[in-house]
């Protein structure tokens, strides 16, 4: 009796899992609306578009900066207001993968960077993760960690 309990505990096991893994489609443009934000994100670093921030953030983000602290959208929109350091930030296309989930996003990638006071140069890398709402891709989470430029 045990070993028929087990056995029809594991095949319910592995029909959660299945089924968990079922995928909706992804409409063919994601991929590219998702490197256009990454794009508008570094960017507006440099630029201090707080609207292309406003638009790219989700109202509930949640990111991990490279010292550790966790940051929200509000964070980040504040952070953007009292920091104009970045003479240049580059998103390096070459680094970046973008793996799709129905209307969920994972992107890892790096972006590169020059600060105006003394023109130190580094690198971020990076994963976001996007979330599909409504139709319009926004990043949910990111994790960022400093690298010493290539």
């Amino acid at each position: 009796m045990k070993t028929f309990l087990m056995a029809a505990c594991a095949g319910a096991l592995c029909c959660m899992l299945l089924a968990g893994n079922v995928v909706k489609a992804s409409s063919p443009d994601d991929k590219a609306q998702i490197i256009q934000l990454e794009r508008d994100w570094v960017q507006s670093w440099v630029t201090m578009d707080a609207a292309a921030n406003d638009r790219i953030i989700a109202d509930d983000f949640l990111g991990t900066e490279p010292d550790g602290k966790r940051v929200t959208k509000a964070d980040l929109m504040k952070e953007l207001k009292d920091d104009a350091t970045l003479a240049s930030n580059r998103l390096n296309e070459d680094d970046l993968t973008i793996r799709l989930y129905g209307d969920t996003a994972v992107v890892n990638g790096s972006e590169s960077w020059k600060l105006k006071k003394d023109g130190k140069t580094g690198r971020y890398i990076w994963t976001d993760i996007f979330v599909k709402r409504n139709g319009k891709w926004q990043v949910v989470a990111s994790q960022d960690l400093e690298m010493p430029d290539k």
